[in-house]
């Protein structure tokens, strides 16, 4: 199993995606993306994703007070929101 990564070097070392993906893991790509554009290309969706982006991305992650722990947090609620974000954009140009 750790083969085809042990001959990799360099960066190439830390891709751990397979390398193909598969049509059926394509058309559940498609299937997520084109969900989640349902959703948040209503005007409803609009207001909470725009909400969302306004409460965690342009927001700093790390002020003067703030913890290690509470910049982790912050973070990963804005990874949330970028992964939306990045489905959203998928199920417009299309999965490559």
């Amino acid at each position: 199993m750790i083969e085809p990564f042990a001959e990799r070097g360099g960066w190439a070392a830390l891709d751990v995606d397979t390398p193909g993906r598969s049509k059926e893991d394509e058309a559940k790509g498609r299937e997520i993306a084109s969900r989640f554009h349902e959703c948040f290309r209503t005007e409803p969706g609009r207001f909470v994703l725009d909400r969302l982006i306004n409460i965690t991305i342009l927001r700093p992650t790390v002020t003067p007070e703030s913890t290690q722990f509470e910049a982790g947090i912050k973070e990963g609620r804005a990874d949330i929101v970028r992964q939306i974000m990045a489905n959203i954009e998928l199920a417009e140009r299309g999965i490559d």
